[in-house]
């Protein structure tokens, strides 16, 4: 008989290693990450195309810059939406950042 997942993170918890499943689970995925670190990229562009996170926030999920996170995005052919006002656009323009 195999435990499951479920089993799995509960008797972690129940041996008093983590104190809750999402303990287990957030520890669970940044190892997931160090070893994966591609994944981090998929993930903020998942993130990003869902609306869940800014640009910015995508980037930094990402561990990229702005302007390898757009890169990135450019090389998938995924469009940059923007969002906010008007002046902030111009602004970000005018920086170079769009």
């Amino acid at each position: 008989m195999m435990a499951s997942v479920e089993d799995k993170l509960d008797a972690l918890v129940n041996a008093e290693v983590y104190k809750s499943r999402d303990e287990v689970i957030s520890d669970a995925m940044s190892a997931l990450l160090t070893l994966k670190p591609r994944l981090k990229i998929d993930m903020a562009i998942n993130l990003y195309r869902n609306k869940k996170v800014s640009l910015w926030r995508a980037a930094d999920i990402a561990s990229l810059t702005l302007e390898q996170f757009k890169d990135v995005l450019a090389s998938r052919s995924i469009r940059i939406e923007i969002e906010g006002d008007e002046d902030s656009i111009t602004l970000l323009k005018k920086m170079g950042l769009l």
